[in-house]
């Protein structure tokens, strides 16, 4: 337990990539969630953060790898990272020429994820926070009573996603490719679903708790955001998937 422990205070004491994403300020709202909390209709207060305006690329991901060798794929722990950690790399600490160094970062794990965020002295974006911003499109803030924009969010996680291709039109927060064809990982992901943490982060007991109540939806309608729950709640904190990446947030002073 201790030499676990060890592990992971090592692998988080990282040193910063040398830049980070832009971010921008998210003004605090409300909103009915897919997720129902308690014995609540999903409704959420969501306080004002900030999130990064697109997802990590593979170059910031790999200055971060770079900085902080223990992150290589040769490296990082199995406890950390499964088999298919930065498989598509071409090097344990470089992408390669063959890949778009302006794409997202994917095969990266949960751990692996928030000691980036952690780096750069920011977190993983909480489920609701990333429910809250996603629900925008180009002109609204909720855009998810529109049949059509619901229809386009069903090719999330794919080629054929409504944001996929570079320069897509960001939400009305100015935020981009939350709908694209990468999913992204949130700090509290396993609380989702089922009654306990997977991650045995410092947050546990809170976290327990918050995941025994988060065990039936509010909107069953939602097809879309529910596949991604199920996704995310499938996973460990070790997994990686070659669709599946993450952003940056900051909490409000």
């Amino acid at each position: 337990m201790f030499a676990n422990f060890l592990v992971w205070f090592t692998l988080l004491a990282a040193t910063p990539p040398a830049a980070a994403n832009d971010f921008i300020d998210i003004p605090a709202g409300e909103f009915r969630s897919t997720v129902r909390y308690g014995d609540g209709d999903g409704a959420r207060a969501v306080a004002s953060f900030s999130m990064s305006r697109n997802t990590v690329t593979i170059a910031e991901f790999q200055v971060f790898v770079q900085a902080n060798p223990q992150w290589r794929r040769d490296r990082v722990p199995s406890l950390l990272a499964d088999k298919g950690y930065l498989a598509n790399w071409q090097q344990p600490d470089r992408a390669g020429k063959e890949v778009d160094p302006d794409a997202p970062v994917t095969h990266v794990s949960w751990f692996a994820a928030d000691a980036y965020c952690k780096s750069v002295g920011t977190r993983l974006p909480e489920w609701s926070e990333w429910e809250y911003v996603a629900a925008a499109d180009a002109r609204r803030r909720d855009a998810r009573s529109d049949p059509g924009w619901l229809a386009r969010s069903f090719a999330d996680g794919t080629p054929h996603a409504m944001d996929a291709q570079h320069g897509a039109t960001p939400n009305v927060y100015g935020v981009s490719g939350l709908h694209g064809r990468v999913w992204e990982w949130v700090g509290d992901y396993s609380t989702l679903l089922g009654d306990a943490d997977k991650r045995g982060a410092e947050d546990g007991d809170r976290l327990q708790f918050c995941g025994a109540t988060g065990l039936s939806f509010a909107n069953r309608d939602d097809y879309a955001v529910l596949k991604r729950i199920a996704l995310l709640s499938a996973m460990e904190p070790r997994s990686t998937l070659g669709n599946l990446g993450f952003r940056c947030a900051r909490s409000s002073p």
